[in-house]
């Protein structure tokens, strides 16, 4: 079940009209002479300059900066095009170097992991900037974390609805199955829409681990549990919490990370997408449809 019809199913049990506009990316919802918007997957909920502020990666390092509140470090290049992207390059070169040449670059409006690049070597650096640059205004540059867990947390109202951890896929060969076999028995529902070369028909020898992505994005293949002891479920609530509340986010998903058994926020977002953590928590959807259903009476009620 997708994210809409997730959303199709809430009104019809609840008795909310809906429409679907903008070639069915919007969604107009009313009852009882009350109409609000979910737009993706951004429900009417969050202030607009809070939405703003919270897809702003290096914004969001400030505030939270200002808050005392743990995130990882973050600085922003401007597109070197602008005037105040003039200095960009030469920044993030000396950046670089100062971070014993090991650092992440990412757009500073971003999701999903998309267009993220681990950089090691100097050429890298300078042709991935470009061609991010190509198509946006800001980009971030930031260490490269050596994360040991990654965890999400689903924020509605000062209250913690979802907590998972996301795990990177990694496969231990068995010296019989290939590495496509392996990672297809891990994760079958994202690999049924991968091509993989045929490096990965290779046997991987026994006991030899491989690691498919270095990302914790469900969209990139990582797998996702609940198994999280509840010690650290309070500590990481706390950490969300604090940044929610300080903020004034209403319904956003925060994404938290452990690296030298400091947790530290990575990003948080307006969007709250929880659909794909679905295939490996949560087969028939409840718990997905109950967050996204007590988001939308709020929505109702406000």
């Amino acid at each position: 079940m997708n994210f809409k019809e997730i959303i199709k199913k809430i009104c019809e049990e609840e008795k909310i009209n809906y429409r679907l506009i903008s070639d069915e990316w919007c969604f107009v919802i009313e009852k009882e002479g009350i109409t609000k918007y979910i737009i993706g997957r951004s429900f009417s909920l969050n202030d607009q300059a809070v939405s703003h502020i919270i897809d702003d990666k290096y914004a969001l390092y400030e505030l939270c900066k200002l808050y005392d509140i743990p995130i990882i470090e973050y600085r922003i290049l401007f597109n070197p095009q602008r005037e105040e992207g003039s200095n960009s390059l030469a920044f993030a070169s000396k950046y670089f170097q100062e971070f014993n040449n090991n650092v992440v670059i990412k757009p500073n409006i971003g999701s999903e992991g998309n267009n993220v690049y681990h950089i090691t070597k100097k050429e890298d650096l300078d042709y991935y900037l470009n061609q991010l640059f190509l198509n946006n205004y800001a980009v971030c540059i930031c260490p490269y974390y050596d994360i040991k867990n990654e965890y999400r947390l689903v924020v509605l109202d000062d209250s913690v609805k979802l907590i998972f951890k996301k795990e990177r896929l990694v496969v231990i060969g068995d010296g019989i199955k290939s590495k496509k076999e392996l990672l297809m028995l891990k994760n079958p529902v994202y690999f049924q829409d991968i091509v993989l070369d045929n490096s990965y028909d290779e046997i991987l020898p026994k006991d030899e681990k491989f690691i498919y992505d270095w990302h914790f994005n469900l969209s990139k293949g990582a797998t996702a549990t609940l198994d999280i002891n509840e010690e650290l479920k309070n500590k990481l609530a706390n950490i969300a919490l604090k940044a929610t509340s300080k903020i004034g986010a209403r319904f956003v998903t925060v994404d938290i990370i452990d690296c030298d058994n400091k947790l530290s926020i990575m990003e948080i977002n307006s969007k709250v997408c929880i659909n794909k953590v679905c295939n490996f928590i949560d087969k028939d959807y409840k718990i997905a449809k109950n967050i996204y259903k007590d988001a939308i009476k709020k929505m109702l009620d406000d």
